[in-house]
């Protein structure tokens, strides 16, 4: 495979990229469109967790057993549109103050690949928009441009270029199609999904269906440069069959791996049946197939308005045997590390019910389970509007099974010390402006 070297400028520290980057793309953009105003909107959050982690679990050990953190995201958003350009902006502050980071440190000090988690970086992506600020055991923080693209959008064409975001497949809970910074299947705030460094493109089609292109390059985080082995190039068509069927058809070439995907969904019974599957040709040799497959249906009872879901996943790349969930170098720790898979077992069930107790306030429970070693989670929300503009949420994060499995704690080494996420709960709110 051939290599693209492309060197960062090393004068500006990522700081300075950020000013330099937004300033000239809105002085571009005001000079062509000076009489037209920008529209501004965002969001501030904050959440403190409390988290319980049992005696032997490796994070108590090289932290505190029952860790309090405070959380503050703050996104300001800003886009304009003329004739048929538009461009958009998205800046954020991420903060994490607590106990964990100085935890995360540790852990990651003894070379743990689980470990490495926290707010997003930009190591493989191709600018680096992102700046770090927080220089204190308790605190993590970054500010960031989590969205900055200049698009075109015709009758039939839409380009667009720069950070952006994309979301394809069908999965609720699990996304084998989107193999472009999926949300992981425990996230409870999807509200915006971390944006990449790419071109996008979509050609529309007169009879509705369309075709859609996307060219990610990334860097390699060992050597800095961009490379063709870690950037992804996929076409995507969409369209429907006898007004009854809503296909995709994927074809990529995706960290120097092949894959092709089907995706279909129709109505069914009143409900909605989704359907991906997904083929990789593995560099380490073989084809990794996942799919997934799911049905939800909203209903009224009670005088109440309730919606649940059903999902299936099979991960290609997850193990059957719990002592293989950490094994170095194979496909499977591969995509765990980019961000591409969150579960390590081969097969999973989730389901989820939300309930309308009144208009202002809504219940929530889902659970996963891995159907190989009998572990999994269950999460419960509630949502309640306090206001106009103004949101409070809080949820429970309830992990269970024995150990030497997924959710109950995975060994690490031979140390006789686990791995596994903790019993949390959760506070937060939101005002959006």
């Amino acid at each position: 495979m051939f290599k693209v070297e492309v060197s960062k400028v090393e004068a500006l520290d990522s700081m300075q990229s950020i000013v330099y980057l937004l300033g000239g793309l809105l002085v571009l953009c005001s000079s062509i469109v000076a009489a037209d105003e920008w529209s501004f909107d965002g969001h501030i959050k904050y959440h403190i967790a409390a988290t319980h982690y049992e005696s032997d679990n490796i994070i108590a050990q090289y932290g505190e057993q029952s860790p309090v953190d405070n959380s503050i995201d703050f996104r300001l958003m800003t886009e304009n549109n003329w004739g048929a350009w538009d461009t958009k902006i998205h800046y954020e502050i991420l903060a994490l103050y607590g106990d964990t980071p100085e935890t995360q440190q540790a852990l990651a000090a003894t070379g743990l690949d689980a470990a490495s988690f926290g707010l997003p970086k930009d190591d493989r992506r191709l600018f680096n928009l992102t700046g770090e600020w927080g220089d204190d055991d308790k605190l993590d923080a970054v500010h960031r441009l989590d969205r900055l693209y200049l698009g075109y959008n015709g009758e039939e064409l839409v380009i667009r270029v720069g950070r952006q975001t994309v979301s394809w497949g069908n999965g609720l809970i699990f996304h084998p199609l989107d193999i472009f910074s999926p949300f992981s299947p425990t996230d409870i705030d999807k509200d915006y999904k971390t944006g990449d460094d790419m071109l996008y493109g979509q050609w529309l089609f007169e009879n509705g269906n369309d075709i859609q292109m996307i060219l990610l390059p990334r860097r390699n985080p060992e050597t800095d440069e961009v490379e063709s082995e870690q950037s992804s190039l996929a076409l995507k068509y969409r369209g429907r069959y006898q007004d009854k069927w809503d296909y995709d058809l994927l074809a990529a070439r995706h960290f120097d791996e092949n894959v092709l995907g089907l995706g279909l969904s129709r109505d069914v019974w009143e409900a909605i049946w989704r359907f991906d599957i997904s083929a990789t040709r593995l560099k380490e040799g073989g084809t990794a197939v996942s799919l997934v497959t799911n049905m939800d249906y909203s209903w009224e009872w009670f005088e109440h308005n309730f919606y649940g879901y059903l999902e299936y996943f099979r991960n290609g790349v997850g193990e059957t045997e719990p002592a293989n969930y950490l094994t170095a170098d194979t496909a499977l720790q591969k995509r765990v590390q980019r961000g591409e898979v969150y579960t390590r077992s081969r097969d999973y069930l989730g389901s989820g019910v939300r309930i309308e107790l009144t208009p202002l306030f809504n219940l929530y429970s889902s659970w996963i389970g891995n159907l190989h070693d009998n572990s999994g989670i269950f999460q419960i929300r509630g949502i309640y509007d306090w206001a106009e503009n103004l949101q409070l949420v809080g949820w429970l994060d309830l992990p269970y099974g024995n150990k030497d499995t997924e959710f109950g704690g995975l060994e690490v080494g031979e140390s006789s010390q686990y791995l596994a996420p903790g019993h949390r709960i959760y506070l937060r709110l939101s005002y959006y402006f």
